[in-house]
Order: C-alpha cells, then structure tokens, then sequence
C-alpha cells in the first residue's frame, strides 16, 4: 500500500510540470511562427507606410487579425497609426459589424437626406431581435467638440458621411466593442488626439547663462636663446713711444732759443 500511495504522489506531482512545460513550447512555436509571418507582410508592397518594414507593427496587426478573426492583410489595409495610436478606418468597421453575423446591417438615419444635420445609427440583435438604436450626432455637436473647426476638416465639405461614420463609431463602442477592441476610428483620433508636443523647458530671459569658461591654451615651451658662440683672439699689447729724457728735451729748448736770438 505505501508503494502504491508514492507511486500516485509522483505520477500527481509531474503532470503539471509536463503540462507547463508543453505550454511554454507551444506558445513559442507559436511566436515563431508569427515573427516568419510578419517578415513577409513587412517586405510586401501592399500595406501601409506604418506597416513597410516595420516587422513589429505586422506581428501586432497579425495578433489584431486574429483576436477579430480577420484577413491579416485587410487588418494592414484598415488599421492606421495616427499620433501613436492605432485606429480603424470607419468602412472597415462598418463592414466587421456587418459580417458578424450578430446584428442586421446597419442603418442610418438622417433629419435632411439633402442637408443633414443630425444622423444615427440603428441595427437589430438577430438573437434576442431588440432594436440596438446609437447616440445622434449633430453638427452642433461637431461645433461645440470642435470637431468641425480644424483646418482641413472633412465636416464642412461633407457632413452627410461625417455624421455616418461617426454614429457608426459610437454604435460599436456601445453594442459591438469586441469587434473594434476599444480602438476610435482615424476620422476621430484627428478630431480629438493632439499631436506629441515638445515639452522641452524654453530659457527663462531673466536668468543670464553663465559664460562659457574659454579654452585653455596649450602650454608653449620656453623658446631656447641662441648659444653664444666663442671666438678666440690674441690680446696684442699696444705699443708705447718711449719716453723722452727730461734732460735732454732741456737741452734742445734752450738750442732753438739761442738760434734765434743770435741767428
């Protein structure tokens, strides 16, 4: 009995290592397999700038394509990188709820079909058959949001589809979100997502920067005087007239004298 009771302890203790360890390489096989799979999407010429080499974002739109279970290469077509984040064309969600299967096809209804104001969108739950109607979007609303007042804003050459594609967009956050997985569309992340600014600190006027220190000269090397160089010369002593007797000088003075007073 006690050899049978440790045989069944070990046989309990290994299968959960066994498992874990099972796991740990399918999910890196698996990994493997999207990092080969995003390679071929990255070196294709048909997806996006965001997506063109870029081996990261294709392995993130791979797992986006599979969590909505999508074409990989529609989810490269239809997902944009705007300031950072990643959102869906408005057609392409329009289409994923329309292809679900869950809901009758969207509709929208307008105020004006020739001058629209306000719009929103309606579907039908086909399981419970409960109309699913979404929030109205006005133009009033684009104004006050500030959505109509960008340069370059699509609002004020076409309200009409504005106003659909933004209804669409709340519809699915409020009754489809697992199929947008929480992301805005691009026509939203302009409206409302600002663009990165620079929070660099700008120089206070009032504080004067410190001078720069200038730059230390190298040091020169005493310059070396020219060696003096040695002449040799003989020191010639000068020659002196001999001195002349005193006497005998006498003698010659007192001749001339005598010369000249007897001639």
């Amino acid at each position: 009995m006690e050899t049978e009771t440790t045989i069944k302890t070990e046989v309990t203790v290994q299968e959960p290592n066994n498992y874990i360890m099972l796991r740990v390489q399918a999910e890196t096989q698996a990994f493997e397999l999207i990092q080969r799979q995003a390679m071929m999407l990255s070196k294709s010429t048909l997806v996006p700038k965001d997506f063109a080499g870029n081996v990261a974002n294709c392995a993130i739109a791979l797992n986006v394509a599979k969590r909505t279970r999508l074409d990989p290469l529609m989810v490269c077509q239809n997902l944009a990188i705007i300031h950072g984040r990643p959102s869906w064309s408005a057609t392409a969600l329009i289409g994923m709820i329309n292809a679900s299967g869950k809901f009758s096809p969207l509709r929208f209804v307008l105020d004006d079909d020739d001058n629209p104001t306000s719009c929103y969108a309606v579907a039908r739950d086909r399981e419970s058959g409960e109309e699913l109607k979404g929030e109205k979007i006005t133009l009033d609303m684009a104004k006050r949001e500030g959505w109509s007042t960008k340069n370059g804003s699509k609002w004020l050459t076409m309200p009409g589809q504005m106003l659909r594609y933004r209804a669409a967009s709340f519809w699915s956050r409020a009754y489809a979100s697992d199929m947008s997985l929480g992301m805005y569309t691009q026509d939203e992340v302009r409206d409302f997502a600002e663009p990165p600014r620079n929070v660099t600190p700008k120089a206070n006027p009032f504080i004067i920067p410190e001078p720069e220190p200038e730059p230390e000269e190298p040091a020169q090397e005493p310059t070396k005087e020219p060696e003096a160089t040695t002449i040799e010369a003989e020191i010639v002593p000068e020659k002196k007239a001999p001195a002349k007797k005193a006497g005998f000088a006498l003698d010659e003075m007192i001749k001339e004298l005598e010369k000249e007073v007897n001639p």
